[in-house]
């Protein structure tokens, strides 16, 4: 089987995965861990959808847990989601706002809802029944220094409950990457 054809096939059995994901653990029994990959996978399908033609370079990617609530309302940090991130460096002369309507594209064809997150320069996709959130930014060249766009991409997975930031759960799924 091709690898793109695998990738998405991949894909949409993290997406099904995920779809069944409640915000609250205590009602279907998910784990971070079991968040981890197919947040990993979506963040992975969005940085392989960009051209390669116009990627000069993956700056970082990076994976970790987050708290879900304030440390007021939630002080151990028990409901955690997976965020997965990565930074993608263009090369010059591209337009990287042009890249993230592509990708944006991409995704709305596929029954994911284009919304703003925040301000209006991060886009959030959402897909109904999927506790997923996708964020996509950009940062647009800079001609005085010469540094070139960047494509922020980031994608959280459902909270759930875990024993707490400074777990063993939490520790290990962290230092898996």
């Amino acid at each position: 089987m091709p690898v793109a054809i695998r990738t998405t096939a991949v894909l949409i059995a993290a997406v099904f995965l995920l779809a069944g994901c409640s915000s609250s653990a205590e009602s279907t029994g998910v784990t971070l861990a079991e968040t981890k990959s197919p947040v990993q996978l979506l963040r992975n399908e969005l940085a392989d959808r960009i051209d390669d033609s116009v990627v000069s370079e993956l700056l970082i990617a990076n994976d970790k847990s987050t708290a879900c609530r304030t440390p007021e309302a939630d002080p151990e940090g028990l409901q955690r989601s997976w965020e997965s991130t990565a930074r993608v460096e263009l090369v010059e002369g591209t337009d990287p706002k042009a890249v993230i309507e592509e990708l944006v594209g991409g995704f709305v064809d596929q029954g994911w809802e284009r919304g703003t997150y925040g301000t209006a320069s991060i886009i959030e996709l959402t897909r109904p029944g999927n506790d997923s959130e996708i964020h996509l930014s950009s940062k647009k060249p800079n001609e005085e220094t010469g540094a070139p766009g960047e494509i922020q991409i980031g994608v959280g997975g459902p909270c759930v409950m875990t024993a707490g930031a400074d777990s063993d759960e939490v520790r290990a799924l962290e230092s898996a990457g």
